[in-house]
């Protein structure tokens, strides 16, 4: 693959604006259309009326927690501005607030489950016949066949959703998968604590990223773009590893492109090779050191495997060990994090080959907390527990979910996110209740029996000191809900003793984060890792070709932006024009499979085919790769979401990663016709 400088990848971004590339789908298109996006929110151009005021709040649409100032004219938010000026997700709260398909009243299911037939009923009704199913099950002595799915990970309201199903008798408690997920079991098997790994990388002097799109909602957005400028302040050096020219990618210092996608860990190992062999740092991981298999990665063989240059593995050796504070991040992805624990480890092995672990610019652990603390459980509550076959992770859970009868759902989109979002849906079917809890109808709420209204961000305080522009509807607050719920449950209601969520928020304190500095394992768990990547690798030969590889737009994130009309002014068109997809591809890899610039094609796993998708050519595509991105190919999202574009999970590896229970689907190989 030839080489392309800095330089030459802002020429084809088509500039920069404050330091960051534009006009990619990498990079984020422009967010034009500011006053189209106000006078949408104005009921059709119709203007408020009444006095102007403010209101102070937190924004808590994502970890950044940025200060909110919303203008107010009467009782009609008209205008928000945050802290992080600058915040695409910021300019989508009015839409978000005022949608003409927002849930107004809880909802029954009245037609077939995936119809989207449903009727309004009031929420004495709805919370009667939900904690009457609860009571049945509990009665009939089977309450492990409660479940929950939450969108996000260890948030009050998930806790508290938590404490509602282990009450009652189930440990099948899940997310939504992120890095959350990885994270916590690497640091299991290594350092033997319940936590997830912290970064950080504000502090740091060099960077060494393995594919976290770092500059694409990874983590913390406004915390990643301050440490950025901090880099460029104590010139710190950032380097990027990806198959593809990412927003990160163009940000780094330098881009070392994978000319082979998914050997990531490969060139972990490479450079761990380095460290030990030629920098003497083989004391800090005695198994690795000891390990026979490491041998496999001489400087020759992993650029063989990568494609990446052996004097580049060399330097970047030399680099990353010759720096005060150097930090290796792991994490393939944006928030769509798809990797294996296997992969974190090798990268793991780095941090602790320089001794940076607890150490300022290096890698803490956060430690897990639950301020509500565990409920006490009655008898029926503790036989249920001990009889939960719990999955290791939300993947493995639906391929083997069987025997449920009752589902939460806490704004969460598995059906649309998870590579087994269509086995989901089919066994959503079976089970006598589902219950979603949703501001708007996804492509999972379209499967339940019931769908309660939840309050958007701006209409929740964050705490005593703010206050929010007021509940629209009948919507309430996702912790309030689960309170009611739970109160009407025989027995279970003794260990909810709070009057409302505002009193359960009081409860949260800071984040933990400690060194855990101790660092071992069996190296028995790379070797299955490289033996298993080798096959893959190798699957389909000759047939399948070429390495399907995703990539997200910042704003459209997961997919739940894409209900925003804002959200689809904003992609620019070489990724969707039309109502058509496009799929990414670099020019070589056109030319060999006989397709050029804007080409109709379809994408073919061995497990299913999805199209048609347009091509778009790319010199920031390593050859034999398709970037395909996330978030579209959406059923049953609103108007603005249905029946654009494809959503490339449906044909992606669902292996399930031993060690978490979440599906590796990062590495799938395709073809195309």
């Amino acid at each position: 693959m030839k080489k392309i400088e800095r330089k030459d990848f802002l020429k084809l971004a088509g500039g920069v604006v404050g330091g960051s590339v534009v006009g990619t789908v990498f990079s984020g298109a422009p967010f034009d259309g500011l006053q189209w996006l106000v006078e949408w929110t104005q009921d059709q151009y119709v203007p408020a009326r009444g006095a102007e005021t403010s209101i102070q709040n937190i924004c808590q649409a994502c970890p950044n927690g940025c200060n909110l100032s919303i203008r107010m004219i009467g009782e009609r938010a008209v205008k928000v501005e945050t802290s992080n000026g600058a915040c695409p997700v910021g300019q989508t709260l009015l839409q978000e607030l005022y949608h003409p398909e927002r849930i107004q009243t809880p909802l029954k299911r009245v037609g077939k489950k995936g119809s989207g037939k449903f009727m309004p009923i009031s929420w004495e009704e709805a919370v009667k016949d939900i904690a009457g199913k609860i009571n049945k099950i509990r009665k009939d002595k089977k309450p492990q066949s409660i479940a929950a799915i939450n969108g996000t990970h260890n948030t009050a309201v998930n806790q508290l959703l938590g404490r509602l199903v282990k009450a009652s008798g189930s440990g099948h408690i899940y997310h939504d998968t992120c890095f959350c997920d990885l994270s916590q079991s690497a640091v299991q098997l290594t350092q033997k604590v319940e936590g997830s790994l912290e970064y950080d990388v504000e502090n740091a002097d060099y960077i060494l990223s393995f594919g976290a799109r770092l500059m694409e909602g990874w983590g913390e957005p406004n915390k990643m773009y301050n440490s950025y400028l901090k880099w460029k302040k104590n010139k710190a050096k950032f380097v990027q590893i990806d198959t593809i020219c990412t927003r990160t990618a163009s940000m780094a210092d330098k881009w070392i492109p994978l000319a082979k996608a998914g050997t990531e860990s490969i060139l972990a190992m490479g450079i761990a090779y380095q460290l030990i062999t030629k920098h003497g740092k083989s004391s800090n991981v005695a198994d690795l050191s000891r390990w026979s298999g490491l041998n496999e990665f001489t400087p020759q063989k992993v650029s063989a495997a990568t494609g990446v240059p052996v004097e580049v593995i060399e330097q970047t050796a030399k680099e990353f060990v010759s720096s005060r504070k150097p930090v290796a991040v792991a994490g393939r992805g944006g928030k769509g994090v798809s990797s294996s624990v296997a992969e974190i480890v090798a990268v793991q092995c780095l941090n602790k080959l320089v001794d940076n672990l607890g150490k300022a610019g290096g890698v803490y652990v956060k430690m897990a907390s639950n301020p509500l603390g565990e409920p006490k459980l009655d008898a029926i509550a503790e036989a249920g527990i001990k009889n939960t076959k719990k999955a290791r992770g939300l993947d493995e859970f639906i391929a083997k979910m069987e025997n449920i009868e009752l589902l939460f759902i806490n704004e969460g989109n598995p059906v649309h996110r998870s590579v087994y979002g269509k086995k989901l849906a089919d066994k959503m079917k079976d089970i006598p209740m589902v219950v979603s809890f949703m501001p708007l109808i996804n492509d999972t709420a379209m499967y339940a029996d019931y769908i309660l209204p939840t309050l958007t961000v701006l209409e929740i305080p964050a705490n005593e000191a703010s206050k929010a522009v007021g509940a629209r509807f009948k919507a309430k607050h996702t912790g309030d809900i689960v309170l009611e719920i739970a109160k009407n449950v025989e027995d279970v209601s003794k260990v909810f003793t709070w009057a409302s969520y505002k009193d359960v928020v009081k409860l949260s304190g800071k984040t933990e984060l400690r060194s855990a500095a101790s660092f071992s394992f069996s190296t028995d768990i790379l070797k299955k890792h490289f033996e298993d990547l080798k096959k893959k690798m190798s699957e389909g030969g000759s047939e399948f070709n070429l390495s399907l590889i995703p990539f997200e737009i910042p704003v459209v994130g997961d997919g739940r932006g894409m209900a925003l009309p804002y959200v689809l002014k904003s992609i620019d068109g070489n990724t969707f024009s039309m109502g058509r997809l496009y799929v990414h591809m670099n020019p070589e890899t056109a030319a060999k499979n006989g397709v050029c610039e804007g080409s109709n094609i379809y994408l073919i796993s061995k497990r299913g085919e999805i199209g048609k998708v347009r091509v778009h050519l790319t010199k920031t595509v390593a050859p034999d790769v398709v970037a395909v991105p996330l978030g579209f190919g959406h059923e049953g999202y609103t108007v603005y979401a249905d029946d654009k574009g494809v959503n490339p999970k449906e044909i992606m590896s669902d292996s399930i990663d031993p060690e978490s229970g979440v599906a590796d689907w990062w590495y799938t190989r395709i073809k195309i016709s």
